[in-house]
């Protein structure tokens, strides 16, 4: 008889191969397709082809597991959720934010081509963030969001939100947390059905999604959408095929991993790009080969470690009250 995968252990799975695909995306993108190569085997190429998939399935991915745990915001009073949920998570994006602004405009002020030199573009950002700033900015805000369209249907609520990427790519993270809070019978579905057939079917839907990217007019924010969402079936079925202890703890600090990624790559970027660019063929065959990845494992590891960090303080915190 085949058991049943636990769609919890599935969806921290998924979180986790959600976070290694946004981090290797943002990686290859930002960071090692802007090395000099001077190699003549083709191996950018084959981690240009792995971002572009690890990207479509990344965000979509982390974000549905994290949109199935604001079940319990959604569920609380309106007091209790502004001020237990809300509020202190707007200021953690705010104390983020300005870490990772100074870092930014100190270290390598061209790595994310958003202006901030004055305090105007420093307050556009703040109120709306770019995508790869939003994060926290949109948990502390779906919950809110979620909580006034309970009763509208879930398919309107997707399809309303994906509509309006069409104003803002910021809330292209809030269609994934739709989708994983409002679409959650339809993933358990995914999840209970998952096999190696399925796979294959699910697969070639992803295809067909991904297919939008590669059209110039189609709108960047709407394209992300379409393509994330076709292929969440194949990513929710590879997690269920996959679950592993580590990906599970990846899905667990998935939050701290992704907040890393800038600062950490801005300050790779800043002492390899230079460098590597003027290595020699041999040098520059091995980097190729493994920097992507080796980037990627530091900022997912730096996020599992403060999480660690995290349940220390919080266990030694009642033990210092107690005395």
């Amino acid at each position: 008889m085949t058991r049943t995968p636990d769609t919890t252990d599935v969806l921290r799975t998924a979180a986790g191969i959600g976070l290694c695909g946004a981090v290797v995306q943002y990686v290859v993108a930002r960071h090692y397709l802007q090395i000099e190569w001077g190699i003549s085997l083709p191996v950018p190429l084959v981690w240009w082809a792995v971002a572009g998939a690890a990207g479509v399935l990344g965000a979509p991915l982390l974000l549905v597991g994290l949109g199935r745990g604001t079940a319990r915001l959604v569920a609380l009073p309106w007091a209790r959720l502004v001020f237990t949920w809300v509020l202190p998570c707007l200021a953690a994006h705010l104390v983020w934010l300005a870490v990772t602004l100074v870092v930014l405009r100190r270290i390598n002020p061209g790595l994310l081509g958003v202006p901030a030199r004055d305090s105007r573009e420093v307050l556009s950002i703040v109120l709306l963030p770019p995508p790869e700033l939003s994060l926290l900015y949109v948990l502390a805000l779906f919950p809110v969001l979620a909580k006034l369209v309970q009763r509208v249907p879930a398919a309107a609520v997707v399809a309303v939100l994906a509509a309006a990427t069409l104003l803002t790519e910021t809330l292209t993270l809030a269609v994934f947390l739709a989708a994983g809070l409002r679409l959650a019978a339809d993933t358990d579905r995914l999840v209970a059905t998952a096999s190696r057939r399925n796979l294959v079917l699910r697969g070639a839907v992803a295809l067909v999604g991904a297919a939008v990217l590669g059209v110039d007019r189609f709108p960047a924010g709407l394209a992300t959408v379409v393509a994330g969402l076709a292929a969440l079936p194949f990513g929710l079925t590879v997690a269920a095929l996959a679950q592993g202890r580590l990906l599970v703890a990846l899905g667990a600090a998935a939050v701290p991993g992704y907040l890393l990624m800038i600062p950490c790559l801005a300050v790779a970027d800043k002492i390899l790009l230079a460098r590597l660019s003027v290595q020699g063929p041999g040098v520059q065959l091995v980097v190729a080969a493994v920097e992507p990845a080796v980037l990627a494992a530091a900022v997912v590891l730096g996020g599992i470690v403060l999480v660690a960090l995290g349940r220390r303080v919080r266990a030694r915190v009642p033990a210092v009250a107690a005395r």
